[in-house]
């Protein structure tokens, strides 16, 4: 799947961390592959692997995880609605639904709004590719922790910054795109300087989706 292939190489990494994380925690090999497969959600997993370690109930993890993903709800109606001439069964779009990411959706949401001719076949081996991948690297990154940690320091907390960096230029291929993310990262960077918060992004999106929809508007 070549147009999975850079998201699938990103995602090895970021699951790869993962993995080496979660064995210096103290957790069996078999917790990263099997977190991956069943929960397959990033951010998420590494929050719930600090709660873990943090000693943290399952209440708390799982409300941390709801929080954390609750933007696949929108994420998910919006794609319900461009699926409609993929032809997807009510099944198809439950698998769908598992395997939708933030990187997947950008891809997918831009392929079906350039009206490129997509299948059920092409989106769900795409999501598959993808989530095989995050499992592969979790479980490599458990088992280059147990046996290489002697030998090797890993530093490679950058991988999900780059992974999404890459996915942000791919998609800004039209000047109105380009102003959009230039004014989403200004936003954020001159919040920054007034005061640092998580919420910081929240609002640059914000800003970056007005500006999205002015520029949208003035050209219909």
């Amino acid at each position: 799947m070549l147009n999975a292939s850079p998201i699938m190489a990103g995602y090895f990494v970021v699951a790869f961390v993962f993995g080496v994380m979660c064995l210096n925690a103290g957790l069996p090999v078999w917790f990263p592959a099997a977190m991956c497969l069943f929960v397959y959600a990033g951010t998420a997993q590494f929050a719930a692997l600090a709660l873990l370690t943090s000693g943290a109930s399952l209440l708390p993890i799982v409300l941390s995880t709801l929080l954390i993903n609750s933007r696949h709800i929108l994420m998910s109606m919006y794609m319900s609605k461009k699926l409609g001439p993929v032809g997807m069964s009510g099944l198809k779009k439950s698998l769908y639904a598992f395997g939708l990411t933030d990187e997947s959706f950008a891809m997918h949401s831009q392929r079906l709004e350039s009206r490129i001719a997509t299948t059920a076949s092409y989106l769900l081996s795409f999501n598959a590719f993808c989530h095989l991948s995050w499992i592969a690297g979790g479980f490599a990154g458990a088992v280059a922790s147990e046996y290489l940690a002697k030998f090797i320091s890993f530093k490679l907390d950058y991988a999900l910054t780059a992974m999404m960096l890459f996915v942000l230029v791919a998609l800004c291929n039209t000047a109105g795109k380009r102003l959009v993310a230039l004014v989403s990262i200004a936003t954020t960077i001159g919040m920054n300087f007034i005061h640092i918060s998580p919420l910081n992004v929240f609002v640059a999106t914000a800003v970056g989706c007005g500006v999205g929809v002015c520029l949208k508007k003035s050209s219909s």
